[in-house]
């Protein structure tokens, strides 16, 4: 099963995992990600991904894991081996002022108060809202 240089789907789920983190800090597990996804991806799914049974995931199920750990959807589909799209993200974050004022400060807090200031920013940030009001009954 050679596919060249492209880095499986597991090994992409496994970087994501370690690179996206809850708000408190600690890692995703499978029922942390059933929750989160309202059981579109079920705690089972998500074992078969990280170990590497499933080949060709629904996008469906891609984006469903990406909103509830808080990515965008295309780094899934970025190319292994060229810096990776996590840092393109950092960078293009990096051209906007406000981004990387937040960032300067960030770098001056303890860990326990940067993971605090990321559960604030997940808190208020449209995805939350919007999942926010889907949960209530107030949106698609």
């Amino acid at each position: 099963m050679g596919n060249g240089n492209r880095e499986h789907v597991s090994e992409r789920f496994l970087r994501l995992l370690a690179l996206y983190r809850k708000p408190d800090g600690g890692a995703w597990g499978g029922q942390e990600l059933e929750n989160a996804t309202g059981g579109a991806v079920t705690r089972s799914y998500v074992a078969n991904l990280k170990q590497g049974r499933i080949e060709n995931p629904g996008l469906a199920k891609l984006e469903a894991i990406a909103d509830a750990m808080g990515f965008p959807p295309a780094l899934w589909f970025g190319e292994a081996g060229k810096g990776g799209a996590p840092d393109e993200v950092l960078l293009a974050a990096l051209k906007d002022e406000t981004l990387r004022s937040i960032l300067e400060e960030a770098l001056g807090l303890r860990p326990k108060d940067r993971r605090l200031l990321l559960g604030i920013a997940r808190q208020i940030s449209p995805a939350a809202s919007s999942k926010a009001t889907r949960a209530e009954g107030g949106g698609p």
